[in-house]
């Protein structure tokens, strides 16, 4: 009796294991498929560290601000199409989402798929000589 109960535990743990490494594969192949962007702000300048992007894949743009002092990161990339934002005291401004404000030591992720080929310009409202550019090209990569 003891045996077969010991038997059915070991089972049950194999099952439990088995379903976990499953589980963290899963997880593993559905973030990559996330293309993901930062955007560091330090200095008063954009720093941006990227992949090549691909066209209709959800995309993510994370912006942290790293200054003392308030900054803005907007672009007309993101009019017209479905955003979501997580933010840690940032403040959304404009008609669906033109841009947002980050407060020092902040920072924000910007949801959306990419859907538009082309050189995408963000800038810094607040200071006029801060701006960036993302580019996406609609050529599959090889």
């Amino acid at each position: 009796m003891r045996s077969q109960k010991a038997q059915s535990w070991g089972w049950a743990l194999v099952l439990a294991v088995t379903c976990l490494f499953w589980w963290d594969a899963a997880g593993l192949i559905f973030a990559q498929s996330e293309q993901i962007v930062e955007v560091t702000i330090k200095d008063s300048k954009f720093v941006t560290k990227q992949g090549p992007l691909r066209l209709g894949l959800p995309s993510v743009i994370k912006v942290k601000n790293e200054d003392v002092e308030r900054h803005d990161f907007g672009s007309t990339m993101f009019e017209g199409i479905p955003t979501q934002i997580e933010k840690d005291g940032a403040i959304v401004y404009g008609r669906g989402l033109s841009g947002v404000f980050l407060d020092p030591k902040r920072d924000v992720a910007i949801r959306f798929n990419m859907s538009r080929p082309g050189r995408h310009e963000f800038r810094c409202s607040i200071h006029p000589n801060m701006k960036g550019e993302l580019l996406l090209l609609s050529v599959e990569a090889v």
